[in-house]
């Protein structure tokens, strides 16, 4: 059936008053955590913000190094105060991603099968490689793994049945894109050093770093987020690639969370806020960041370990944000990267290996319209849709009949099978 128009009007309707309160900033918060940000580089140094901060496990965010060389934590972006149009923003953009490859992975998943009497799930992650040689070179392929009913099922508590849990598949498929992220980041790294790619490749995870998102799952589940990130970000640091995970229209809060224990009597009784409420109009039209800040959320960062081709990593005071506006998306979008990025120096042209990602970012935004052309490129070639799922069901029940296995249709999914054809 079709959606009850009248029936969601009816509650948009009896709840515009709660509604509205969350959008209206009645109190001028904004404004005086914006007049709070601007004076922070000028009443307090990195240091004296650790020493503020140190007893408290959380306190959302630390200051770099950089901290204590700028006046403001906005990075304003010139080039862009005299645009007047997209074309422009283009012309800019090809310029600066001239022969840098930029790489993504993304993924997608078919669901456990109920079609037939046994769970058969299906994950499916894609990569893509824009080198932006002037005359076009796009590299891309598709990587998939079938799920088995041993990996789409959960025994009972009491050990007496299996069901099938879809989560699972979930969980497989993001492991299944972190391997493929860190198998092109060795074949770039392999590239680099043997001189068939002259610029610094730049590759791009969808999706933040901090895996705070996992938190409220069970600690089995949690780990195997943390160790699939763990594991991204220890490539990068190993092969020297850098890596940025891209949130778009961030609602983080962490810069927010910093200044509220640093300024407890002005900002005790106040609500939280995003970051990016209080940063947007603080920043230009287009292009403009925030400084580098380390995060320090919760825990999960802390978590962020590993070993890599046999060495230790740990990342619990080096996985880094700054805050990025690049319209027409709404609010800003978020950068998160390792921390070897600011400290690693950056191709010619660029202090560092943190501007000179910044910079590709920016440019892969400027393409996209607001986000990222090779993440838009991934997305595109990962999807499965119901074409494909049909075809899935197509391909099992051809390798069934052909080896002599008994997979059959159940009553329900046959009849809706005769039913369409």
């Amino acid at each position: 059936m079709p959606i009850d128009k009248h029936g969601v009007a009816a509650e948009l309707e009896s709840n515009v008053e709660t509604i509205q309160a969350y959008l209206e900033d009645d109190t001028g918060i904004v404004e005086r955590y914006q007049d709070a940000f601007q004076r922070l580089p000028v009443e307090w140094t990195s240091g004296e913000i650790h020493a503020e901060l140190q007893d408290t496990s959380y306190p959302g965010a630390y200051p770099t190094e950089e901290f204590d060389d700028v006046e403001s934590i906005i990075v304003p972006h010139p080039e862009s105060d005299g645009w007047e149009n997209h074309e422009e923003v283009n012309a800019w953009a090809r310029e600066i991603l001239r022969d840098v490859p930029a790489m993504a992975v993304d993924g997608s998943q078919l669901p456990p099968t109920t079609s037939f009497n046994v769970p058969l799930a299906y994950v499916q992650a894609a990569w893509a490689i824009n080198h932006h040689h002037p005359d076009g070179r796009l590299d891309r392929g598709v990587d998939g793994r079938l799920l088995t009913p041993d990996e789409v099922t959960t025994e009972s508590d009491d050990g007496d049945y299996r069901f099938v849990d879809s989560q699972l598949v979930g969980h497989h498929r993001f492991e299944h894109e972190g391997q493929l992220l860190i198998e092109q980041i060795v074949d770039l790294a392999d590239a680099r050093d043997a001189g068939e790619i002259e610029q610094t490749p730049v590759v791009f995870y969808d999706g933040p770093l901090i895996a705070s998102f996992a938190n409220p799952l069970k600690p089995e589940t949690r780990e195997r987020y943390i160790s699939t990130l763990s594991r991204i970000i220890a490539a990068s640091h190993h092969h020297e690639i850098p890596l940025v995970g891209y949130v778009a229209g961030s609602s983080a809060t962490e810069l927010v969370k910093m200044t509220r224990l640093l300024l407890r009597d002005e900002f005790e009784s106040d609500r939280v806020i995003p970051d990016a409420h209080v940063l947007t109009e603080l920043m230009s039209p287009w292009g403009d960041t925030t400084i580098p800040f380390i995060s320090k959320r919760d825990g999960s960062v802390d978590a962020l370990q590993t070993t890599y081709q046999g060495e230790s990593y740990e990342f619990r005071d080096d996985i880094l944000f700054s805050y990025l506006n690049v319209p027409p998306g709404a609010g800003l979008d978020r950068i998160e990267f390792p921390g070897w990025l600011c400290r690693r120096d950056g191709p010619d042209g660029y202090e560092s290996m943190y501007e000179y990602t910044v910079e590709i970012v920016r440019a892969e935004a400027g393409i996209g319209r607001g986000y990222p052309e090779i993440l838009q490129q991934a997305d595109s070639d990962a999807v499965l849709d119901h074409q494909d799922r049909q075809q899935f069901h197509r391909i099992v029940q051809r390798w069934a009949e052909s080896n002599d296995v008994p997979i059959e249709w159940n009553a329900k999914a046959l009849s809706k099978e005769l039913r369409r054809r």
